[in-house]
């Protein structure tokens, strides 16, 4: 699609009996139409994701708890994300973890779980980021 020379490590498996051979479009271009199609089809993302009752034990399979594990979190959380404090939907959260001990930390909604990650979860990072705020002005509230 994007019509340049990448190097192969640029395009991914096709996967299944066709492992052996790489796809026609490199992850790129992969990427944007995948962005393209789910902006332009919520519902059909919504409907998938409300009948596929899997979705939930393969985030907690992914993350090593279980689901009642998940619930526990997530109610004494009230359901709000603990960093922005607004209520978090149990289907569209992020499982929040260490990536080095692998260690569940809690059950946020996903832009402060990108959040985090984004800023290296590096407390003193955030402290500054948050003193830069202070200091140069934000938007939104508290």
């Amino acid at each position: 699609m994007c019509k340049e020379d990448k190097p192969l490590t640029s395009y991914r498996s096709r996967g299944g009996k066709m492992k052996h051979l790489l796809k026609s479009r490199c992850n790129d271009c992969l990427g944007s139409e995948y962005k393209r199609w789910s902006k332009a089809n919520p519902e059909t993302i919504r409907e998938y994701r409300a009948k596929d009752k899997w979705t939930l034990k393969k985030r907690c399979k992914r993350h090593g708890i279980s689901e009642t594990e998940f619930w526990s979190i997530y109610e004494e959380q009230d359901g709000t994300c603990p960093v922005c404090d607004k209520a978090v939907e149990a289907e569209d959260s992020a499982i929040d973890h260490n990536h080095n001990t692998g260690k569940v930390r809690g059950i946020l909604c996903k832009p402060c779980n990108r959040g985090i990650g984004l800023l290296g979860d590096n407390p003193k990072t955030m402290i500054r980021a948050a003193a830069y705020l202070q200091d140069k002005g934000y938007y939104g509230s508290d």
